[in-house]
């Protein structure tokens, strides 16, 4: 429901929401913190330890980023109406801007939103129910309502705000770590198919290795045929969506 349209204390409703948000945020470290304090599982390999070990520390950077990040947006938010509403009240001023703070709103609650998925995509990691690359998603996933959350607040702030200046700060920090985290995670995957393909290698006869080389040039063909298909199916989307935009007049 747009803020226009409530007929809550809409002040008391914006505090909610960014109060909200920063306690899913916490919520979420203390669920790492927990991950991380688990007794160690006696049959995994040191490999895989490692793994645990990388990706809850990355997570870990990440989500205590984002919490400098809540923290900066919620004063970011407070001096925005305070040097914004002159003598009305602080309902009045966000009645009178609803959209913008309905965007701050939804940025604050996708923010918590992505760093939650964040989390539970970390454990479903270690638990082997989500995969290497179902958390770098999740990570992308968190810069991006990251930068919805800053643009938010960048269109009201006042120029050379030192507030505004460490919410950017912190949200660079928060796509730092997400990099971070990507990078790790990539690594990992990468180290992964190696033990893999080097154990399957070592255990395979001659003919056994000449038929699997021979599947992975017919998966390398099908890929490639795929490809080639993609491009055109997106090539023709694109002609398709401009030639819609000539016939209503949008050129």
């Amino acid at each position: 429901v747009s803020v226009a349209n409530t007929n809550e204390d809409v002040s008391d409703l914006v505090e909610r929401e960014m109060l909200n948000a920063a306690r899913a945020i916490d919520e979420a470290v203390r669920r790492l913190q927990a991950l991380a304090n688990q007794p160690r599982d006696s049959s995994l390999t040191d490999h895989q330890v490692q793994v645990h070990d990388a990706i809850l520390d990355s997570s870990m950077a990440m989500t205590n980023a984002i919490a400098q990040l809540i923290r900066a947006a919620t004063a970011s938010q407070q001096e925005i109406v305070a040097q914004g509403r002159g003598s009305s009240t602080k309902a009045a001023f966000y009645k009178k801007n609803n959209r913008w703070t309905d965007g701050l709103i939804s940025a604050a609650k996708a923010v918590a939103v992505a760093t939650n998925n964040l989390v539970e995509t970390a454990d479903g990691v270690i638990k082997g129910t989500r995969s290497l690359e179902h958390l770098v998603v999740a990570a992308r996933e968190v810069s991006a309502a990251t930068v919805q959350l800053v643009a938010a607040s960048r269109v009201k702030s006042q120029l050379h705000s030192k507030t505004q200046e460490r919410l950017e700060l912190a949200a660079k920090a928060v796509t730092e770590a997400s990099a971070h985290l990507v990078r790790a995670t990539q690594r990992l995957t990468e180290k992964e198919e190696e033990n893999r393909q080097a154990e399957d290698f070592d255990k395979m006869s001659n003919l056994e290795f000449k038929s699997k080389e021979m599947e992975q040039q017919v998966m390398i063909l099908k890929l490639e045929k795929d490809l080639v298909g993609a491009r055109r199916r997106l090539a023709e989307m694109r002609r398709h969506g401009y030639h819609a935009d000539e016939e209503d007049g949008s050129f």
